[in-house]
């Protein structure tokens, strides 16, 4: 049972640790489902009049948020929202790129995004469990070593992250103090991952030094689980695998 459950490790890990900043990957249930997030995310980007193509709307957002939609999502719920009547579709500019049709919100998608905003924000309020928090609570049933061992990688993995999005902070930041365009939000949201990622580490910790306390019975932690270790100088599946 335990190597099965290992084996599921592999696979759950992948989907949190290379989808957890997907808008259109979310697990969690919000407000909604995952499609209609993306929907009122496209037609709060078209609100300002201005006609948009996919993706230039997801470049739109990754402005806003530092953080990439899938633009195949994004073409699909175009046509969605299309097919609704929520937008239509714009003269495309004499020269421009005719596979690239460009939309705009009408009055219908303006109700519909309306209503979205309004809708009561306790769901969004609220704690779901996520594909980590699944993963952690069944730990102490598998085998401690693999236990130790998909701990370490997990730490090594979020502080990769954790590192990348700091650099993301401190470029946005820059670029706000030049005078770019850069749109507020994105720093703060990227502030909100930062924080959640120093969280997860530390509870990564917690749990090594628990179970290192664990494995040796007599409370002294072992050596290959201090909490001050630093992840090992190794090249991640997700910095070849990163798109930006």
């Amino acid at each position: 049972m335990a190597s099965l459950l290992v084996g599921s490790h592999i696979c759950l890990r992948n989907i949190c640790i290379k989808r957890r900043f997907h808008l259109d990957g979310a697990f969690k249930p919000l407000v909604g489902s995952g499609a209609s997030m993306l929907r009122s995310v496209l037609l709060a980007l078209l609100a300002d009049g201005k006609p948009a193509h996919g993706y230039a709307l997801m470049k739109a957002y990754q402005e806003r948020s530092g953080f990439r939609l899938s633009i195949g999502n994004v073409y699909r719920e175009l046509q969605r929202l299309l097919a609704d009547g929520l937008i239509v579709t714009a003269e495309n500019p004499v020269g421009a790129d005719p596979r690239r049709a460009p939309y705009t919100i009408n009055d219908a998608g303006r109700e519909t995004l309306a209503a979205f905003v309004s809708e009561p924000a306790r769901e969004l309020a609220q704690s779901y469990p996520d594909p980590l928090s699944y993963h952690l609570a069944i730990l102490g049933d598998v085998d401690p070593s693999q236990a130790e061992a998909f701990l370490n990688d997990l730490h090594d993995e979020l502080w990769i992250e954790a590192k990348f999005i700091e650099r993301e902070r401190s470029s946005t930041s820059l670029k706000e103090k030049e005078g770019s365009r850069v749109l507020q939000m994105r720093t703060m949201l990227l502030g909100r991952q930062a924080r959640r990622l120093a969280g997860d580490i530390e509870l990564v910790e917690e749990m090594r030094t628990r179970l290192a306390t664990w494995r040796t019975g007599s409370g002294a932690v072992a050596e290959s689980s201090r909490v001050t270790a630093q992840p090992e100088q190794r090249t991640s599946r997700r910095q070849k695998q990163r798109r930006r």
